[in-house]
Formats: C-alpha cells, structure tokens, sequence
C-alpha cells in the first residue's frame, strides 16, 4: 500500500492553560502557563504516525478564518505523504478551550465548528484503494457510518475507529464494519457499565475483529475474541493528559504496520501515548521512535 494509514477527521486550534483548579461560576483565576497548538483527534493520531516515520495520509477541514489559517499552517509544516484539505466559509474553524489542573486532569470547552461540513460527497475517497488502515476521528455520526460501510464493502483497508465518547447506539452500528475498536476505560463504564475486559468482550461479540480499552496506570488490555493481551503502564511525571488517546492511536497502528506480535503493538503504544503526557498540549511532549523504543526494553 502506498500509505499506512489514512485518519479522517476534525482538526482544532486548541488554546490550553494550565491551572491550579478550574474556575468556579462568576470567578476569575490566573493561570500559570498557556500555549496554543494544534488539536483534534484525526489531526493530533496522523502527526503521532507521522512522528513514528509512518506513510500517513490526513483529510480533514477548516473554515475561512483565522483559526483555518493556523490550522492549515501547522498542518502543511508536517509534510504529510497525502493531504485532503477541505475548506468552508459556511462555519468557522473548530475551537477548543482547555484548562489542564497540574494534576494532569483537563476541562474541554469545544465549538466543533466547521466538522458539520465535512460530507462524503467532498472527500477523495480514491486515497482509500491506497491506504493499509483507515482511522475514524470526530466527525458526524452519519459520516462515520458512510465511511464505516464503504470502507467494507469497496476496499481492503483496515478500519479503526476512536471509541472515545461515541454514544451507545453509534457504536453499535459501527462495530460490525470495525477492525480495531480501542476506548479509554472512562468510556467504557460511562457507556457501557464494564470494566476494561467485559468491555473487550462486549465490543468483540458486537463485531469488531480486535478491542483494547486504555487504562492508564493499570495499563491496557486487549481481546481478539480468542487470545487476551495484556501491556504495562509507563510511570511518567504527567503534566496534561490531553490527546494521550489520540497520540495512543498513532503510535498503535504505526506498530501494526510493523507487523509486531499484539503485546508489542499495545506496549509501544502505551509507552508512545505516557510520554505525551509530560507535557501541556497534546504535541509539545511527544517523544520520538529511539526514545520509545530504548524504554521498551525495561520490559524485555
């Protein structure tokens, strides 16, 4: 395949700042430290591949305005193998507001903006004869089905999908077309009620080929509906958990892409998504391949 893989989805202009608790109603607070950078769960798992070395190819869109342009800056500096940027004038950027507690713990404010406008009659769905993996970021829950179903039925692409707050009913309909279907384990119990291994269970008897569910310091848990896998936790000094899912994803289907028994897969992801956690902002910490790989041999 010409790509590894190929993420779809929002890309925000994210403005963090890092508190000592968030405000409450009618209260002012100062914080210690701010940067602004680029979110967004599609944009933030390619730049994690990219980082890695992976073939990546991204679409996604962002409105006429100020926002758009430093979106677009910041994604164009990346040199993506492929890129679909689709632009609009009917909304603006996608915005997200955050307040990270130095506790790691975060407050999300988010205008999704122009991710409405992102249909499936805009996108060059030729890419997908091209890409090993399809990853579904934020989007609207009739582009994510679209998707899900073509990808199936016209190519032979492997799809993955971020089961971050997907509701119940969404996910129902998208695991029968799923390939890898990898929550946080907030998700899973606020959706589900389970622990990370009844989930597991649960998303493989409703379709998908292969679930983990991430769990920070217990690690992450995966089933493929015959073997379990199991990888530890890194112990990090954690500033901001922000995008520590989205960076997970990267960096998991980089490893698939290397072919590496699922044990590896799971742990070098785990390893990848803990070090971007020591810093503000889901990019400003993210290590590079040598470093992940040097950390893993403390578990060989």
């Amino acid at each position: 395949m010409e790509y590894n893989a190929l993420f779809i989805g929002a890309s925000t202009k994210d403005m963090i700042m890092l508190v000592d608790a968030p405000p409450e109603s009618d209260q002012r607070i100062a914080a210690s430290q701010f940067v602004v950078t680029l979110g967004g769960v599609a944009s933030t798992a390619a730049a994690a591949h990219q980082k890695l070395g992976g073939r990546t190819a991204l679409s996604t869109i962002v409105g006429c305005d100020e926002a758009g342009e430093y979106i677009a800056e910041d994604l164009n500096a990346q040199h993506f193998a492929w890129m679909q940027l689709l632009r609009t004038d009917k909304a603006p950027s996608s915005i997200s507001m955050i307040q990270v507690e130095k506790n790691g713990k975060r407050c999300i404010t988010n205008y999704g903006g122009c991710i409405s406008e992102m249909t499936f009659d805009r996108l060059d769905l030729s890419v997908l004869q091209k890409t090993r993996f399809l990853h579904l970021g934020v989007m609207t829950p009739n582009l994510m089905l679209e998707l899900a179903r073509y990808c199936k039925k016209n190519t032979n692409a492997f799809l993955s999908v971020d089961g971050g707050n997907i509701p119940k009913a969404l996910m129902e309909e998208l695991l029968p077309y799923t390939d890898i279907f990898i929550p946080d384990n907030k998700t899973a119990m606020k959706t589900l009620g389970l622990n990370p291994r009844d989930a597991c269970r649960y998303y493989v008897s409703h379709g998908a080929s292969f679930a983990a569910v991430t769990a920070a310091d217990e690690g992450t848990v995966g089933f493929d509906g015959t073997c379990w896998y199991h990888a530890p936790a890194l112990s990090v000094n954690v500033v901001d958990t922000l995008g520590a899912g989205d960076n997970f994803h990267g960096a998991f289907l980089y490893a698939m892409s290397q072919d590496w028994d699922m044990n590896r897969r799971l742990l070098f992801a785990n390893i990848f998504a803990s070090l971007s956690c020591e810093g503000l902002g889901s990019r400003n910490a993210v290590p590079s391949l040598e470093t992940v790989l040097k950390k893993m041999e403390q578990f060989s």
